[in-house]
């Protein structure tokens, strides 16, 4: 449901969120510190939601400061019809070093598969790189026993280094699960992160939900951004 913002009157919700297709797939990836993949597959066209997490381990319910032997991970809700598993490995694999060993478990390389078709298609495409490139991958390849969703303050956490963006986008979204599950959030978490182009921008701007100001603060942010990981 929409939220309201500090005055008295309604914010609709965004045009992206009300059109959010129903019928959506999961993938969950580990590359790294998940700040920055949040932002990544956020950014992409198809991608409905994401979230950030923990999984691959046997501790039950990890926390940041007490991870056990989990890693963390993005979550992300996908319409097929847009955007496909194949792409969104593709994504994966260029956004970060399958050939650099990992420094720690937590921040490993990792394919959490949903089901046996995932399986089969990230281990098809984890052979095809190695033999392109003629060294073993530093990327495991198992099936999601269960996803932990991470702290809220992991959640959008680029956008939400943002203070104008973020407060904007929570009077729209004051409970925080629905903040997290919004496209317009996970778009602009993406822009503000320096993912999308310039032309994606500005197809997408008006459904994001954003006051005249936003809207002007957001291109400006998106204009100068690098994309980051952790800091």
């Amino acid at each position: 449901m929409a939220g309201t913002d500090t005055g008295t009157a309604r914010r609709p919700i965004p045009p992206i969120d009300a059109a959010a297709p129903k019928a959506v797939e999961t993938a969950t990836f580990a590359l790294g510190c998940f700040w920055g993949p949040d932002s990544r597959f956020g950014s992409l066209k198809g991608v409905v939601r994401t979230r950030v997490g923990y999984a691959g381990g046997t501790k039950l319910n990890p926390t940041y400061h007490d991870l056990g032997d989990h890693t963390e991970c993005v979550q992300i809700d996908f319409d097929p019809s847009q955007i496909t598993y194949e792409a969104l490995l593709n994504v994966f694999w260029s956004a970060h070093d399958p050939l650099e060993p990992p420094s720690s478990r937590q921040y490993m390389s990792a394919i959490f598969c949903h089901n046996a078709e995932q399986e089969r298609v990230a281990l098809a495409s984890r052979e095809r790189l190695e033999a392109a490139c003629g060294h073993r991958l530093h990327t495991a390849v198992a099936p999601l026993d269960r996803f932990y969703i991470a702290e809220d303050y992991h959640q959008k956490y680029l956008l939400g280094r943002d203070r104008a963006l973020s407060r904007e986008l929570a009077a729209i979204y004051p409970r925080k699960a629905d903040f997290v599950n919004s496209t317009a959030v996970a778009r602009v978490n993406g822009y503000v992160g320096g993912h999308g182009s310039p032309a994606q921008l500005a197809e997408e701007l008006a459904s994001l939900g954003l006051s005249p100001e936003g809207q002007q603060r957001l291109r400006e942010l998106a204009r100068r951004a690098k994309p980051v990981s952790c800091h």
